[in-house]
């Protein structure tokens, strides 16, 4: 997400904000303080104040990610216990929980709080009135799913040979554009994630892969394939809730409204659709689409 900057604008006030001189000045006390005992430090500071400046921002954007896990997570957990329990009768259902659960919770202050000695020092305070849905999701999805990097190891582009877009706003090697290998990679569902994930499958998903797929040694390759799919879900609930938050219902009988709402779907789905520079198919949407997998 920090890496991918400057591209979420006029949406996502959060990133602007840490380039304004009011974030400079807050970062500033905080810096101060945390190594007001360490004189070394603060000679360093005062020799590369950017260097220090550029950490601070990554830590608020590490604050920014700890406040979006802190609502997501209980969704899901909530979410497997609905699943659990048959609340679901399938994907319509489970989609209209996550879109009604991110347009509640999508006015949730984004904020960075640092405590130095006792004392709290607001970065980022919450007067600032940054928002989950549009300072939080909106960013992480841009950078995850869709952006990230060219992928490593796995596949080898030439930059030279245009085979890697000019213009990083244009990258699309995300979650959603990628194939599953059971690699830590960019853009690729982290080898890490899925072994923890393997660990807590639980047993219908286990019995089910055992059933239809190729056991337990390709276990891996359809738990990440069923991840992939889940975050085409997730994708989809929060175009809709920007949609709800940005836009005008679906049952509106406004003929201008319903084109601005037609308008912003045809761009969501072009991005789906789009060819990547002729490497490879945009996105998996219709490989995960086709196959029979939860």
């Amino acid at each position: 997400m920090l890496w991918h900057r400057k591209m979420y604008a006029p949406v996502n006030q959060f990133d602007a904000y840490l380039d304004s001189a009011e974030y400079k000045a807050n970062a500033d006390k905080a810096i101060k303080a945390y190594f007001r005992k360490n004189p070394l430090m603060l000679g360093l500071y005062k020799l590369f104040p950017d260097m220090f400046l550029e950490q601070c921002r990554m830590m608020s954007y590490y604050s920014n990610l700890g406040l979006f896990w802190e609502v997501m997570a209980p969704v899901f957990f909530e979410m497997s216990d609905i699943y659990d329990e048959g609340g679901f009768k399938g994907v319509p259902d489970a989609m209209n929980f996550l879109i009604n659960g991110i347009f509640a919770i999508a006015g949730r202050p984004i904020y960075h709080h640092v405590y130095i000695d006792g004392e709290c020092y607001e970065i980022i305070p919450k007067s600032k009135a940054f928002t989950w849905l549009y300072e939080a999701a909106l960013p992480y999805v841009e950078a995850v799913f869709y952006r990230t990097a060219p992928f490593r190891g796995t596949k080898s582009y030439n930059a030279q040979a245009g085979q890697v877009p000019e213009d990083q706003k244009d990258f699309h090697y995300g979650i959603l554009y990628a194939d599953v290998f059971p690699v830590g990679t960019a853009g690729i569902p982290p080898t890490l994630l899925m072994q923890d994930m393997l660990h807590f499958l639980p047993q219908y998903l286990v019995d089910y892969y055992q059933q239809y797929c190729r056991g337990e040694e390709d276990m891996l390759i359809q738990l990440g394939i069923t991840f992939q799919r889940s975050m085409y879900n997730v994708t989809s609930a929060v175009i809709q809730a920007l949609r709800t938050a940005l836009l005008y219902p679906l049952d509106d009988e406004n003929p201008k409204h319903l084109q601005a709402n037609r308008e912003f779907f045809e761009m969501q789905l072009n991005r789906f659709t789009r060819s990547d520079y002729g490497m490879r198919d945009a996105a998996r949407l219709r490989d995960i689409q086709s196959q029979d997998y939860r």
